[in-house]
């Protein structure tokens, strides 16, 4: 690992880093040299704070000269070279040392554009200006080298050394980055590359001009299309226009694919290196935000009413073309034989190599049976043991709390390295594809009770209702003999009200069976539901024979189109329900109102709350509550069912109040106008 901070400090040409507000951030040991100057002594000082005009030469303009160079780069973000400059240097005993400086200045620009600080690069020319002064030897030998060589070449020379040093504090800077950078001259040769970018790019771009530079690197745009000449940001910065922000896709056959923003602009004043490129790795970035994009539409897909097949194979074309797999699968745990068998399968390339063999695994059948049997996600990077033709592949258990219902495998064409990003994020869509499976299973479980109870029901009333006809036209024959002795005959009497009772509640199973398997029509018909209800009220004041008063509030009349015997059996169960618990000496309300959508009847005693715990069974088939059960109230759990059956039938709804509130109020909502049978 290069310690860049020592390099930096080591590096054999004196080097000053200023930070935007031209405070000191960092030298070299040669500037400190140079300088006279301790690091601690100028760190964290404005730079003209550390280093003043000198007091005693009245002709000093070194802070005006350099400062007015330190804002062109700010404003130009180039680089600035001066011409030579007097700037005397502080001494550590007082006073100033005379030097002459060749200074550069250079911008450091950060992947978004933006400058982050200024390099100084001050040539210490102090040796040959004092000579050319003061005339002595060393001005004589320069002299005659100048008439040896002319004047043009020694300048030729002195301006290739400033390149080469320039160069040289370029890549020493460039190499401190993380950010790949990349330069080129105007022939659009590669003459830059710090680590970074040697690390990303290998050899592949030496000698390459930019234009080669897409094709070497293997670089797409986000929608997948080979980068064209227009869109190579090196290229348009050869032709002087910056880019920013530039989203590139590297798809490499031996790596995953990664995603780069490339930032690139041209260099001034400078032959060497004309054009600069930096490319920064967005890759898990842009990874996090598709994946988090992938779990949110998958847990949409999940919420929608579609068949479970057809969700599975959405859920898995997602997966696969968001995060950018090769081939993904489900396989389900079988409910019979312990094997898993694959319910849907995606292929980007359509080889057909994944999804081709669709026999059931048993446990030791490969990467998903691996992950069924631990219930932990795993990672595979040999396809021989895998059964598939690919180099990797993830496996994620699909789980509902510790029961594993499925595996969701996703296989890569690429070596790839596990990712606790993606593993962690697919984690939890298999856990929203455990639990998806897990409710489905239950809503079909649920489904297929009710069906069974319907139709054993409506088997066991029709069983029953025979040998029931029989018993009670027999008691009715013997109840008609004049030679019947009495107690023979209260006998007789007490079966025919028992079996009689016993028709009613088989011809109620009948009917709720029917009713809710949509066997049993409404014969729907322009009526009046005050008048069925007052019918009701009437019946059932004649039924009771306790101190009860049972009042109704209703207008003259209310049209509805209904069925009225079936309204009535709703009526008359409210009532029924209400008698029962209605304790001595109260009032039962009944309350009828309309408007011009719907009519409401509420049905209201002052007897003991229904249970919080037993509410939301009320209305289920042959429930009876706790408190029913153990008084020994009469009655066969199928009144409410029938009820809330024959309502539904007509379109409208029926619920009962809180538990919390001093009345216990049944209410019914009819639609007025005609509706379909439901």
């Amino acid at each position: 690992m290069i310690d860049y901070r020592l390099l930096f400090r080591r590096a054999p040409t004196p080097m000053l880093v200023l930070d935007p507000d031209l405070m000191i951030v960092e030298a070299s040991d040669a500037y400190l040299a140079a300088t006279i100057t301790r690091r601690e002594d100028i760190v964290g000082r404005h730079i003209f704070d550390a280093f003043p005009d000198n007091p005693d030469d009245p002709e000093a303009r070194g802070v005006e000269a350099i400062g007015a160079s330190l804002q062109r780069v700010l404003r130009d973000h180039a680089p600035d070279v001066m011409p030579v400059q007097r700037y005397d240097v502080p001494q550590p005993g007082g006073g100033f040392a005379t030097r002459y400086w060749a200074p550069l200045h250079a911008p450091l620009v950060n992947a978004h554009g933006d400058l982050e600080f200024i390099v100084q690069r001050p040539e210490d020319v102090t040796a040959f200006m004092l000579a050319e002064t003061a005339g002595g030897e060393l001005g004589r030998l320069t002299e005659e080298l100048r008439q040896r060589i002319g004047q043009a070449e020694a300048e030729i020379l002195a301006r290739q050394q400033l390149q080469r040093q320039q160069h040289e504090t370029m890549q020493v800077l460039a190499d401190s980055l993380h950010t790949a950078v990349l330069g080129c001259d105007w022939l659009g040769l590669p003459v830059l590359c710090n680590d970074a970018a040697r690390a990303l790019t290998g050899g592949r771009l030496d000698g390459a001009p930019a234009e080669q530079w897409p094709q070497r690197l293997g670089l797409f745009d986000p929608a997948g299309n080979p980068l064209t000449e227009a869109g190579n940001p090196l290229v348009n910065t050869l032709h002087d226009r910056c880019v920013h922000d530039a989203e590139v896709v590297m798809r490499t056959p031996d790596a995953p694919a990664r995603t780069f923003l490339m930032h690139a602009g041209p260099i001034e004043g400078r032959t060497d290196v004309v054009a600069v490129v930096a490319m920064n790795d967005v890759t898990a970035l842009r990874r996090a935000a598709r994946l988090q994009e992938c779990e949110l539409r998958t847990s949409k897909l999940l919420a929608s009413a579609e068949p479970t097949d057809e969700v599975l194979v959405s859920v898995v074309q997602l997966v696969g073309s968001m995060i950018g797999w090769a081939a993904t699968e489900v396989w389900i745990v079988d409910e019979v034989g312990p094997v898993l068998r694959r319910a849907a399968c995606w292929d980007a390339g359509g080889r057909g190599g994944v999804c081709a063999d669709g026999e059931p695994l048993p446990p030791g059948g490969g990467l998903p049976a691996r992950a069924w049997q631990s219930n932990q996600p795993l990672w595979s990077t040999d396809p021989a043991e895998e059964r598939a033709p690919l180099p990797a592949a993830l496996a994620i258990p699909m789980s509902s709390g510790t029961d594993v219902r499925g595996v969701l495998v996703c296989y890569s064409e690429t070596a790839e390295v596990p990712d606790d990003t993606r593993t962690a994020i697919l984690t939890g869509i298999g856990a929203q594809l455990g639990g998806f499976l897990e409710r489905r299973r239950g809503d079909s479980l649920a489904a297929e009770l009710d069906r069974t109870r319907d139709e054993y029901a409506a088997l066991v009333g029709h069983e029953v209702r025979t040998p029931l006809t029989s018993i009670l036209s027999y008691t009715e024959l013997l109840l008609d003999e004049p030679g019947l002795a009495r107690d023979h005959r209260d006998m007789v009497q007490v079966m025919h009200r028992n079996v009689g009772i016993l028709s009613i509640i088989v011809d109620k199973l009948l009917d709720v069976a029917g009713l809710r398997s949509g066997h049993l029509e409404i014969h729907r018909r322009p009526m009046d539901l005050v008048s069925v209800v007052h019918q009701a009220v009437d019946a059932a004041r004649e039924r009771t024979r306790r101190d009860v008063t049972i009042a109704v509030d209703a207008p003259a009349t209310m049209p509805i189109q209904g069925d009225p015997e079936r309204l009535g059996q709703v009526a008359d169960e409210l009532l029924n329900n209400a008698l029962i618990w209605a304790p001595e000496h109260s009032t039962i309300g009944v309350r009828l109102a309309a408007d011009a959508y719907a009519a409401v009847l509420d049905v209201a005693n002052t007897g003991e709350p229904i249970p919080a715990s037993e509410h939301r069974h009320l209305f289920d088939l042959l429930f009876r509550g706790g408190d029913v059960r153990h008084s020994g109230i009469p009655g066969s759990g199928l009144g409410l069912t029938l009820a809330r059956a024959v309502v539904e039938q007509h379109g409208g709804t029926i619920n009962v109040s809180d538990p919390a509130e001093p009345l216990t109020v049944f209410t019914v909502n009819l639609p007025t106008q005609p509706t379909a049978d439901r």
